[in-house]
């Protein structure tokens, strides 16, 4: 049956319209399962390890992954804290220390503007009391997005030690749907599985390397708190392009802060620069590779809608849904040119297109007509 283009179309924007309508409304189950199901198929070959090699049963190797996650991410969290509370405590002296340069900055202001102090303050108040205005909404939205990120992060442990105890149901389940289909379901939770593994797994590495870049950079500089900003600047590297320009402001400021010059400032800037230089043409090819192969412009509206949809969170899922919507997207006819304008140019391997039947291997070429011998 043959439908006409305006009924495809409108057939199109009610199943975006719809999808949508579920993303916003079932945020936190599905972001809860997605982050869940990201970190099982990253702690999949350290179980399936276990119970191959330590002839361990299913429920402890799944267990003792999950608490390998637990405790990987509680040293993140106790370092981040031990990093805060030696900044609170040195916090009153840099307050001062602002309120100091403040001052330096309202006497050149004063010189090139010929606009007295008492002006500056009055406009400054001004300004300050719609800051204040617009931070206080912020501060609960923030201590509300704080109180549901604790119940998103809490249960995480749990789904991820299910997933990986049930992880031969779901197998068995793929199978049972997908008969009839020559296992294409199954092929492509296992291209799911494997792109997952790979980008979260290259995303912490890089994490790390920039962290320890930035903090050198910065401990060269002089700079206090080299390492906290420095794994910060590397951590927030995880949201593309907007992460690394908040990243910079931060040793940034605290420079010009803590600094008698204006130099070091362009310093931290300079390294933040010169570390995302190496992470683009070095680090993230190496590391990550073509994991998701999605192009630039795929990548900065999937950015910016799944922030509109989710929060930071849901940049920070930008790009590996999108790299897995592309997959979908490449395994069913209908859908495949939308996978390739989602994607970049890339020839698949022969072997690749073999084994995976929605690629479909390479037609030979034509043989050259054949010309009839003159007469």
């Amino acid at each position: 049956m043959i439908h006409h283009p305006l009924q495809r179309y409108v057939y199109l924007l009610a199943a975006v319209m719809l999808t949508v309508v579920v993303l916003y409304f079932g945020r936190d189950l599905i972001l809860l399962s997605l982050i869940s199901a990201l970190l099982a198929f990253m702690l999949l070959p350290m179980a399936r390890g276990m119970e191959e090699r330590m002839r361990a049963p299913r429920w402890l190797a799944a267990l003792l992954a999950t608490l390998v996650l637990v405790i990987a991410a509680l040293g993140a969290v106790f370092f981040l804290g031990w990093q805060l509370s030696s900044f609170g405590h040195d916090l009153p002296a840099l307050q001062a220390s602002l309120a100091q340069k403040g001052l330096t900055f309202q006497d050149w202001i004063e010189q090139i503007t010929h606009i007295d102090r008492r002006a500056q303050v009055e406009w400054f108040n001004d300004q300050l009391a719609g800051i204040a205005e617009w931070g206080g909404k912020a501060a609960i939205d923030l201590f509300s997005s704080t109180g549901a990120a604790l119940a998103l992060v809490v249960p995480i442990p749990v789904f991820v030690f299910l997933l990986l105890l049930l992880k031969d149901k779901f197998r068995t389940f793929f199978q049972q749907v997908d008969q009839g289909e020559d296992g294409l379901l199954l092929t492509v939770m296992q291209r799911i599985s494997k792109l997952s593994r790979k980008y979260l797994r290259g995303v912490f590495l890089v994490v790390l390397i920039l962290g320890v870049l930035n903090s050198i950079g910065f401990l060269l500089l002089d700079l206090e708190y080299a390492i906290l900003f420095g794994f910060l600047a590397g951590f927030l590297n995880v949201v593309p392009y907007i992460g690394v320009l908040i990243g910079s402001l931060f040793p940034a400021l605290l420079a010009l802060v803590t600094k008698d010059s204006a130099l070091y400032a362009v310093g931290a800037i300079g390294v933040c620069v010169l570390t995302q230089f190496l992470d683009n043409n070095f680090i993230t090819p190496k590391v990550v590779g073509s994991s998701v192969s999605i192009n630039p412009l795929a990548s900065i509206v999937a950015l910016l809608g799944f922030g509109m949809l989710w929060g930071v969170v849901g940049m920070v899922v930008a790009l590996p849904l999108t790299g897995m919507l592309k997959i979908i997207c490449d395994a069913i006819p209908a859908l495949q040119p939308y996978g390739y304008i989602l994607g970049e140019e890339i020839d698949y391997p022969e072997e690749q297109r073999l084994h995976l039947p929605f690629l479909g291997a390479r037609k030979a070429p034509p043989p050259p007509p054949a010309h009839d011998p003159p007469a």
